[in-house]
């Protein structure tokens, strides 16, 4: 029984190598053993070349768009010439000595003609909905029950899915759809993402994957704000005139998208997925699905919740306010028209400051603490040359627009971390953090600074309390010891790296939140673990000369300590052949 061709896991970039005619030669085997896969990888690559041709001539003018088509035409050529190579003319008979034929050929298609492409699962956008077809380049568009078996077999569900308009292709042909809810289609859409490697799907398949994802990731951040649209009515259902009541319902939006994620995103936006919808820029576009996504997300996460009951038949702006919050899963309600209108006019204005892409973010930088425990923190902000600048300069030298959105973010900086309004700061954007407020903040309050668009820099920290540890010094400096011997010891506490005097143990457990730098890391330190501590030293203190029998019976443990840590021994000389004396001894002695 003949053995499926192994794939290379990198077989696209090896695709790419050979094409850009850098492959090493001794990777062509690898190519070769896979002929199969690589034939398919070159359909689909020459497939986002003709895409990728038609959306320049539409959307480029003059030079730009002259050499824009002029590179991917070159790849497009060049994929053909290897494709010839491997399987014969794409032009050649269709037959048993055409091997580009059986490769892909389809012949005596619906209009009779031959056809050389592969089609693949592909999928369109329209508001609400997400639009399935198969079709490629030079290839024969698959019926709508092909099409279902196509989306079945990729793992979405067969009952959601009716027959809807068809879509023109480049070549001037219609393309038979089906369409579905994007509500109905949610989770399949996100676990598209990983089909980037699939051969038998268009790249607008795992494209709407990744704008998903983005929409998860956007959500689960609380990335998103709820705002009242007027929902629109069938033209049989009437309403909405003067004095009647109009139906309102919560869309919810996207806020605080990265622009370089977003720009990344519609960068790489293929022309099949707004082929139904009209002919936005790309970035404009890829705002849009994303949005409409988060939407879907987030009403099927409020669908979830108990609310509490709608007034019946809202009429005052509290009446629809209640009402909101009664329907954050989008369900349609009435309300007068004038006052919905104001409603929503008044969650947009609350909303304006965060929704869209986030054209650039603050930087929320803490010190760490100096001599005096106080820790310096300052906002910053990146100016046209990406240079680091505190954000006073930015309300004062940059252009009036730019003064304005950082005005616009500093505010709400300042409603989400008060400690910047504290009255006395000689410049805006720059305050002394007390320990407990820095704690806070490298803890708590930076996670929530960061969902909100903040770039919030602290130092390293640990959450993980260290265990406490008495340390015996010995300040003998002889090299042997006797018995009895008697020598000079000091005592300390030990929390993890960090060594404590009984003076700097009672300092520390006088503050609120005391906190060490142990590792690298800023760690809190336990109150019971520093009353211990204080109490094992208080204990130890008349304790200043001990015997070498005495020492060795601490490095033994036989003394016993109400310290987790137990009691080390430390100290030139001596102090180390007792240790390694003691570490000598059997552990199962009688």
């Amino acid at each position: 029984m003949p053995t499926s061709p192994v794939v290379p896991d990198n077989l696209s970039e090896l695709v790419q190598d050979h094409l850009d005619g850098c492959l090493e030669p001794t990777y062509l085997p690898l190519l070769e053993a896979a002929r199969p896969a690589w034939v398919e990888l070159l359909y689909r690559k020459l497939d986002d070349a003709e895409w990728a041709i038609e959306r320049a001539n539409k959307a480029l003018r003059g030079s730009e768009r002259a050499l824009v088509v002029s590179d991917f035409d070159n790849e497009a050529k060049r994929i053909d010439e290897v494709l010839t190579e491997l399987v014969g003319p794409a032009t050649g008979p269709v037959g048993a000595d055409s091997t580009r034929a059986d490769a892909a050929t389809v012949a005596g298609g619906r209009d009779g003609r031959t056809y050389s492409g592969v089609a693949q699962l592909q999928l369109s956008w329209l508001p609400g909905r997400i639009v399935a077809f198969a079709a490629g380049q030079d290839a024969l568009s698959e019926t709508s029950e092909q099409v279902l078996e196509r989306l079945v077999t990729a793992g979405a569900a067969d009952d959601v899915w009716e027959p809807f308009q068809s879509v023109r292709l480049p070549s001037g042909e219609k393309a038979e759809t089906l369409s579905a809810p994007i509500d109905e289609v949610l989770g399949w859409i996100v676990s598209l993402a990983n089909s980037a490697e699939d051969t038998s799907t268009g790249t607008s398949v795992a494209w709407m994957g990744y704008a998903a994802s983005l929409a998860v990731k956007l959500v689960s951040q609380g990335r998103m704000v709820p705002q009242l649209r007027k929902a629109r009515r069938n033209r049989k259902e009437g309403g909405g005139g003067k004095g009647e009541p109009a139906m309102f319902a919560v869309q919810w939006v996207p806020t605080l998208i990265d622009l370089s994620e977003l720009t990344g995103l519609a960068s790489s936006l293929p022309h099949s997925v707004t082929a139904l919808g009209h002919r936005q820029d790309g970035r404009q576009s890829t705002q849009a699905i994303v949005a409409d996504l988060t939407d879907a997300i987030a009403r099927a996460a409020a669908s979830r919740m108990d609310v509490p009951a709608a007034p019946p038949a809202p009429k005052s702006k509290s009446d629809i306010a209640e009402a909101v919050l009664a329907n954050l899963d989008g369900t349609a309600f009435p309300a007068p028209n004038r006052a919905g209108t104001d409603v929503s006019r008044r969650l947009e204005q609350w909303a304006r400051p965060v929704t869209g892409a986030l054209k650039f973010s603050l930087i929320v930088e803490l010190s760490p603490p100096d001599d005096m425990n106080a820790w310096y923190l300052r906002v910053l902000w990146a100016n046209s040359e990406g240079v680091l600048q505190p954000v006073e300069a930015g309300l004062v030298n940059s252009s009036n627009t730019r003064r304005k959105e950082v005005r616009d973010q500093l505010a709400r900086l300042e409603l989400l971390f008060p400690p910047l309004l504290r009255p006395g700061e000689q410049r805006r954007g720059e305050v002394i953090l007390s320990q407990d407020e820095a704690w806070n903040l490298m803890t708590d309050t930076g996670d929530v600074l960061t969902a909100a668009g903040f770039e919030v820099r602290v130092p390293r920290l640990s959450r993980r309390k260290p265990a406490p540890s008495l340390r015996l010094t010995s300040e003998s400096g002889d090299s042997v010891v006797g018995a009895q011997q008697l020598a000079n010891v000091r005592w300390s506490a030990v929390f993890g790296d960090v060594e404590l005097t009984a003076e700097e143990i009672h300092r520390l457990a006088s503050q609120a939140r005391p906190l060490v730098q142990s590792h690298g890391r800023w760690v809190e330190l336990d109150q019971v673990d520093l009353a211990a501590a204080a109490a094992a030293l208080e204990e130890r203190q008349d304790a200043n000369r001990l015997t070498g029998a005495e020492m060795l019976r601490h490095a033994l443990g036989l003394e016993g300590s109400q310290l987790a840590g137990g009691i080390a021994i430390t100290g030139g000389g001596w102090a180390d052949s007792l240790l390694q004396s003691a570490a000598a001894i059997p552990s199962d002695l009688p």
